[in-house]
């Protein structure tokens, strides 16, 4: 981690809460746990969103405040040279929750529910962009990792494996990695036209399975789609895949700095109905900005938010059979398809002069 990135983004907080008139804040959620100390793991449950140890930040100190249990791991393995007072306390007494609302001091705000603070996360959740140029360098490294792997879980993936038996292998090939699984489903068949969000069954693959999978590694999500077929797909899935490919292809070529993303919504939205398929507008989320959650598609719905520079957006361009999920990171001009391993056949989408290589279905 980088002590410097760390001090560009406590800078980012004391600015924000002198502005909006408070002194001292508690973080407790894992997310801003996870951008405050860059890329660092706040987690005991990995089935709830707040940490085990709460970060209190005031004007001159910094604490790390939890049960003895989790403190010297989170100490040593996340916030080590980052300056953080450790408080561990006993499992009976005092809660982190009342000592950290002692520690801080003057006006106190936080990012989640402790004891009637005031609650600011929608502010520090704006914080979090633009992206560092070392959270850039991550998230690059997390959307490659995340290719490779869904490559590999292609080629490996057989007809008459259940899909839970893939799942639980993708869930391995992620964990070994260093991810954490979010969202991890797994669809086949009839099953991937019947259902968006496929929770893996103990069905049997016969000749198609839908790969997606949405993991993190330091904090940063890439939520990610594979569609393969045993055999030639149907005319019909390859006229519905090229549709989803020609959405995420024109919104790719179409993210650049002072774009707003509700223009991009409009886009996709207007594609449905161009490309033929009008009753499938809202079947879906269809994406946006994505980071520390897996994603906001509430800010396409803000006229005044646009894309900026250091910034990542995954759109899910879907159909019923079949999806198109990357993720794109956006540099000071364009932005680009991050998730996509050179192996993968791709379709060449041209959209306002630009040229944007789309996964296509594998056909094993």
């Amino acid at each position: 981690m980088s002590t410097s990135e760390a001090a560009i983004k406590e800078e980012r907080l004391h600015r924000m809460l002198s502005d909006l008139g408070y002194d001292s804040l508690i973080i407790a959620r894992r997310d801003n746990f996870a951008w405050l100390t860059c890329g660092g793991r706040a987690v005991v449950m990995y089935t709830v969103q707040t940490s085990p140890v709460l970060l209190v930040v005031t004007p001159n100190r910094k604490y790390a405040v939890g049960y003895t249990i989790d403190v010297p791991r989170t100490m040593d393995d996340e916030l080590a040279g980052l300056g953080y007072d450790p408080i561990a306390l006993p499992t009976f007494g005092k809660t982190p929750e009342e000592m950290a609302v002692e520690l801080a001091t003057g006006r106190v705000a936080a990012d989640d529910s402790i004891l009637g603070v005031p609650v600011i996360n929608a502010a520090i959740r704006r914080l979090h962009e633009p992206y560092t140029p070392e959270e850039m360098q991550r998230y690059a490294t997390v959307c490659r990792e995340s290719g490779q792997i869904l490559r590999r879980l292609a080629d490996w993936v057989e007809p008459g494996m259940t899909e839970r038996q893939v799942c639980a292998h993708m869930w391995e090939m992620y964990v070994e990695q260093g991810f954490e699984g979010c969202c991890m489903f797994v669809g086949s068949d009839d099953r991937i036209r019947r259902y968006r969000h496929a929770v893996p069954s103990d069905k049997p693959i016969e000749k198609a399975v839908l790969l997606a999978p949405c993991c993190s590694k330091w904090g940063l999500h890439a939520p990610n789609s594979r569609l393969v077929y045993f055999g030639e797909p149907p005319e019909d899935i390859r006229r519905r895949f090229h549709a989803v490919a020609t959405m995420q292809g024109h919104l790719v070529a179409s993210m650049r700095p002072g774009v707003t993303l509700k223009s991009l919504l409009d886009l996709c939205l207007g594609l449905f109905e161009e490309l033929g398929y009008p009753e499938e507008r809202t079947n879906h989320y269809h994406g946006g900005p994505t980071g520390y959650q897996p994603s906001y598609p509430e800010r396409c719905q803000d006229p005044t938010e646009t894309v900026k520079p250091n910034m990542a957006l995954a759109w899910y361009c879907t159909i019923a059979g079949v999806k198109s999920e990357e993720v794109a990171l956006v540099d000071d001009h364009c932005a680009t398809l991050r998730t996509v391993d050179p192996s993968w056949p791709t379709l060449d989408v041209e959209h306002a002069g630009q040229h944007v290589a789309v996964p296509d279905i594998l056909v094993r």
